[in-house]
This record gives structure tokens, C-alpha cells and sequence, in this order.
């Protein structure tokens, strides 16, 4: 959130100090994911439309396997060795 008058991101928050994530699950619709960024001035939106679960599934396939005989609590920034 630099560079942004918010300070945290909360789940269908009604807050204006808080950037809020809303969160749907609609009938069979396998992922959508919209960001939107909105000023006086105008509306940006970027959006990612998954037509199948198979990439969920692949990741999550990735993940168990680099998983194996590793001790601790990992995010999928450790799998994909995002800093």
C-alpha cells in the first residue's frame, strides 16, 4: 500500500482508511480476479479470467512437490522464490 493513503486491507470493509478486498463465489465460474484503482480523475482495471481449475490444480501439484522434506510454513512466494 506505498503511495497510498491506506493503511490496511480488510475483507468487505466499510472503512475509508481501509483498502477493501471483496471476496464472491459465483455458480461455476472457475476464477476471476479484477483489481480496480479508482481516483477523481478516472478508473484503471486489470482482470485475470481462469477458463478451467487446471492451473489451480498444477500449482498446487508444484507446491506439494517442492514441499517435500521441508519442515516449516511456507507461502507460494517460497515455492515460485518470490522476495
Amino acid at each position: 500500500m506505498k503511495h497510498s493513503d491506506k493503511k490496511t486491507w480488510k475483507l468487505d470493509s466499510d472503512s475509508k482508511q481501509d483498502l477493501t478486498i471483496t471476496a464472491q463465489r459465483k455458480e461455476d465460474v472457475k476464477g476471476t480476479h479484477i483489481i480496480n484503482y479508482t481516483s477523481n480523475i478516472d478508473t484503471i482495471s486489470i482482470k485475470h479470467e481462469a477458463h478451467s481449475r487446471e492451473g489451480f490444480a498444477i500449482g498446487a501439484i508444484l507446491a506439494a512437490e517442492w514441499l517435500q522434506n521441508k519442515k516449516g510454513i511456507f507461502t507460494m512466494k517460497d515455492v515460485l522464490q518470490i522476495k
